[in-house]
């Protein structure tokens, strides 16, 4: 078992890279770790993450109060104790803001269908979480639902949610769904994206199986007829279904004059081009 020293260089560690990453920016993102049932060690609010030293970090209770540090505990710290209070199994959270997966809530495009056999090995679907102002109990309350069948969430509109068994396999989760997300966005801009079928993923999960993998899980209804695969005919990007009800006004964007799955590209490329811009800034 580490000690809380450990834990406090581990967390600093996947904060520099998240960082580095480019998926949290200044005071964004926080991370923690379980110390036991009702003790976490988590980042502070209003500090830069790239930035921060081991000493910086704080010791809560599950309720927010502080234990021992001089700061206050992260905003979301809500969030970090409904996944510690609903997984036992969970002993690290990361929640950063990956611009790609963000993108692809902002055009109101799910991720949850599996598209790459690695998807279906190490993650399952990837769900996204309703809308929520972040900082509020709303976040936690819109990731109760999910969080106990998935290690891999998107916040609408806001960033992602991981969790995993130590600090680092929270983020290498992390780093998978950003990953899909680059490989999904990409694909769509060449044309049809078609996702794996069921008798494929029945295949890749008898695989795991013989390779003692455990089971993600793989969402049953995770199609919201955005059309990018061009099976629905007379659907285009202003068809597409938005999630959690609050990306509004996807029906008067302007058609390319192309296919519908084309239509659709053109949204998506615009929405995550303009993500990128403000990332670089």
């Amino acid at each position: 078992m580490k000690s809380e020293s450990q834990h406090r260089k581990d967390i600093v560690e996947v904060c520099r890279r998240i960082h580095g990453r480019g998926w949290i920016s200044s005071t964004d993102g926080n991370v923690s770790v379980r110390l036991r049932d009702d003790r976490i060690l988590i980042t502070p609010t209003g500090i830069h993450k790239g930035f921060m030293s081991e000493r910086d970090l704080i010791v809560a209770d599950l309720s927010g109060k502080v234990i021992a540090g001089r700061a206050k505990p992260s905003t979301e710290i809500v969030l970090h104790a409904t996944c510690y209070r609903q997984r036992p199994d969970v002993q690290a959270v990361v929640h950063a803001h990956p611009t790609m997966c963000v993108a692809f809530s902002l055009a109101g495009i799910t991720l949850a269908k599996c598209l790459l056999p690695e998807v279906v090995f190490t993650l399952g679907s990837i769900p996204t979480a309703d809308y929520a102002p972040p900082a509020t109990e709303e976040v936690a309350e819109s990731i109760r639902k999910y969080i106990n069948e998935y290690d891999a969430i998107i916040l609408e509109r806001h960033g992602s949610l991981t969790v995993g068994p130590d600090v680092f396999a929270a983020y290498n989760t992390l780093e998978r769904m950003e990953h899909v997300a680059e490989i999904t966005y990409h694909a769509r801009q060449l044309g049809a994206v078609t996702p794996l079928s069921p008798a494929q993923i029945e295949r890749l999960r008898q695989v795991g199986d013989r390779q003692g993998w455990p089971r993600r899980k793989i969402a049953e209804e995770a199609c919201n007829n955005c059309n990018a695969c061009g099976k629905l005919e007379g659907c285009g990007a202003g068809s597409a279904a938005p999630m959690g009800g609050s990306a509004q006004g996807r029906s008067s964007a302007p058609s390319t004059g192309g296919s519908p799955a084309m239509d659709v590209a053109a949204v998506i490329a615009e929405e995550v081009a303009g993500a990128l811009g403000r990332a670089k800034r």
